[in-house]
């Protein structure tokens, strides 16, 4: 039985090998930590909405409650209703700037990834917003 078993792992083994279906490690050359981000970009592009929506924001946390798309600059988020009521946030593309004061004032955190829980001291306090890059 056991010789059995041995030959029929050496067989898989020769037919995988024999159609090249196997993993190969790529050298695409540079530093893999900016091919890595590049590639998150690329997939990050197939997500973004129909309307054009880089962002969105949320007003509670794990992307729960109220939300507003945000297609570009908005230097007042009471002019959407949404000043000091963000919690959570969905980045579609770009990098974001997020201050806590209108037209960009005091201080600003940068954001490209999604954040289901903002920090304590982010949490319902950002009164406008930018994208950066």
């Amino acid at each position: 039985m056991m010789r059995k078993t041995a030959f029929l792992i050496t067989c898989g083994a020769v037919a995988l090998l024999s159609t090249g279906a196997f993993a190969q490690d790529r050298d695409h050359g540079g530093d893999r930590r900016d091919d890595r981000y590049d590639r998150r970009d690329d997939r990050r592009d197939d997500r973004r909405g129909r309307w054009g929506v880089d962002l969105v924001v949320f007003e509670h946390r794990d992307f729960g409650g109220d939300s507003r798309p945000i297609r570009g600059e908005e230097p007042d988020l009471t002019r959407i209703g949404f000043n000091d009521r963000i919690s959570s946030l969905r980045v579609m593309r770009g990098q974001w700037e997020f201050c806590e004061h209108a037209y960009f004032q005091g201080r600003c955190w940068r954001y490209d990834y999604d954040a289901g829980v903002l920090p304590n001291k982010q949490n319902d306090r950002f009164s406008s917003i930018r994208r950066i890059r």
